[in-house]
């Protein structure tokens, strides 16, 4: 069976029969969405979302190394700089190691790049910190600083998630899950925030802080969750008892007046899940470092003040709405000019008026209308910076390496990247991309479903085994039901989405690409899933394809 979204649709429960044991413990529908997920072997401690199950921080590669230089540094009253990454990852980690520091009294200082300035080190940079500080902590950058690093006379401590290339800096500190084979596979699905939280977690106590260090866990969840961490076991945890603190942030059981003014304009103030941080928490944070200062972030989740907090919070919800206007005017202009090079393998599209910060969203969106991958660069008078998006079935970091000798600055990874390069070779990038990708053949992923299910039968029962398995994100999706044929009652448009009634159960669709096969009236076979307890159509049944 195929959708109209052009995916085959795979059942799970007609390939995974759950073992007995569990139909028993848990009865037939959570046993299937735990075994569809791989997470039988885990036991109980599936439901168990404790910090006690937590691996122990000694796993992380160097990290009491980076402990103690931190501490060391702290003790003798050095100058101590943090620079971080303008993405909700980077800004968070910076936030963690930033304030537990400054509660220590040490003499620290936190900075952050801009979109301007670019991702990661300079050797400007480091000249600039090499005069100013004694020891510099990167966050979420700076692996592959080779150059820069090692360049400098200042003592380096590197905080990261990111690939190891096949040269690191040598003569500094590397606390990176990536950088040695040793480590546990859940330990190297860390996020930056999370291995701040881990860190700062040991200086606290070795520092003898009255803290409790649990109350940093909403700025991992929002950094975990904002850089599409996999929901292993490791990260549920931390993503678990993350949306708690915001609950309690939320209810005024925790003091934390930045992060409460961010959820309030967010308009959150109940229950809290990934899925909140995902689509409103985490945009907003991200949106100061698209199209100005990350700064006003950072002094938003670790503002005390509540009057301070409501004007910083304010100002980040008038960027956001400002990123959200930047975003759809870039789009008009990006995607007539893609349709009219629609029979193109790769998009290649630039314009000297485009927003840096406002590409890859950009890109990533006419990738998805469209079903090819595409670049979309801001050019420059010499230099044009680009944000790279692929579809599913296509690794565009594999093709574009074929022709990365064009580029000044490139990285990325399979469905995503970001270049740098002369803005006279704009027109030879278009056309060597065109050439790698021409031939390339897209496999597309199966659309894979937990089990057939009516949206009707639902019960409170079933909700709650749903909610059992939380926090969702990737690697743990949200759970995907093939319903019998339904009829489609009435249909409404409102506020970018469409409202379906199929017999007393609606649904919502936010995927453009299904607008026109949706129909007052048609009765069809639909793959919805559920998101905090609501139906989100998927995929529709495409009865005249193969």
């Amino acid at each position: 069976m195929r959708g109209v979204s052009g995916k085959v649709w795979v059942v799970l429960s007609d390939h995974i029969k759950p073992d007995p044991e569990l139909v028993r413990r848990y009865g037939e529908f959570l046993a299937q969405l735990i075994a569809n997920r791989g997470y039988e072997k885990e036991g109980d401690r599936v439901f168990e979302l404790k910090l006690r199950n937590l691996l122990p921080y000694t796993l992380l590669p160097n990290i009491e190394a980076g402990i103690e230089r931190i501490q060391r540094a702290v003790v003798e009253g050095k100058r101590i700089i943090i620079f971080g990454d303008y993405d909700v990852d980077g800004i968070t980690g910076t936030a963690i190691l930033y304030d537990i520091l400054r509660k220590a009294g040490a003499r620290v200082i936190p900075v952050l790049p801009t979109r301007e300035t670019g991702y990661g080190l300079s050797k400007d940079l480091m000249h600039l910190f090499s005069r100013y500080g004694d020891l510099l902590i990167t966050v979420d950058n700076g692996t592959s600083s080779v150059e820069e690093i090692e360049g400098s006379p200042i003592e380096v401590v590197v905080i990261d998630h990111h690939n190891v290339p096949e040269r690191v800096p040598r003569g500094c500190v590397i606390v990176n899950p990536r950088i040695s084979e040793d480590v546990p596979e859940q330990m190297r699905d860390l996020s930056s925030s999370a291995i701040c939280f881990y860190i700062g977690a040991v200086l606290s106590r070795r520092l003898g802080l009255d803290l409790d260090v649990r109350e940093y866990l909403d700025l991992v969840a929002l950094g975990t969750v904002g850089d599409v961490m996999p929901m292993n076991y490791i990260n549920r945890i931390l993503v678990h008892k993350g949306t708690k603190v915001l609950e309690s942030v939320a209810r005024g059981v925790i003091e934390k007046p930045g992060v409460k003014a961010l959820m309030k304009v967010a308009r959150l103030n109940g229950r809290v899940s990934a899925k909140d941080i995902a689509y409103s928490l985490a945009p907003r944070i991200n949106a100061p470092g698209r199209i100005g200062d990350p700064m006003i972030s950072l002094k938003l989740l670790i503002e005390s003040d509540p009057v301070r907090a409501e004007v910083l919070a304010r100002k980040v919800e008038m960027l956001n709405a400002r990123r959200k206007a930047i975003t759809e005017s870039v789009y008009r202009s990006a995607y007539s000019m893609a349709v009219r090079r629609e029979k193109e393998s790769f998009l290649s599209l630039w314009d000297s008026g485009w927003h840096v910060g406002v590409l890859g969203i950009v890109a990533g969106r006419i990738a998805e209308a469209l079903g090819k991958p595409v670049a979309v660069f801001s050019r420059g008078e010499t230099k044009s910076v680009g944000s790279v998006r692929s579809v599913e079935g296509i690794d565009v970091y594999e093709g574009l390496r074929k022709i990365s000798h064009l580029f000044i600055k490139w990285g990325g990874h399979p469905q995503a990247a970001g270049i740098t390069l002369d803005s006279s070779l704009l027109e030879e990038f278009r056309r060597s991309a065109e050439e790698v990708f021409r031939n390339v053949k897209r496999e597309p992923p199966p659309l894979y479903i937990d089990m057939e299910m009516s949206p009707q039968s639902f019960t409170r029962e079933r909700f709650t085994d749903i909610d059992s398995l939380e926090p969702y994100g990737e690697r743990n999706p949200f759970p995907t039901f093939l319903s019998e044929r339904l009829e489609i009652r009435k249909v409404e448009y409102r506020q970018g989405r469409l409202i379906l009634d199929t017999g007393g159960v609606n649904m919502v669709c936010w995927d453009k690409r299904l607008f026109p096969h949706i129909e007052r009236g048609k009765k069809v076979r639909v793959v919805y899933s559920v998101m905090d307890r609501e139906f989100h159509l998927i995929d529709l049944e495409d009865r005249y394809g193969p």
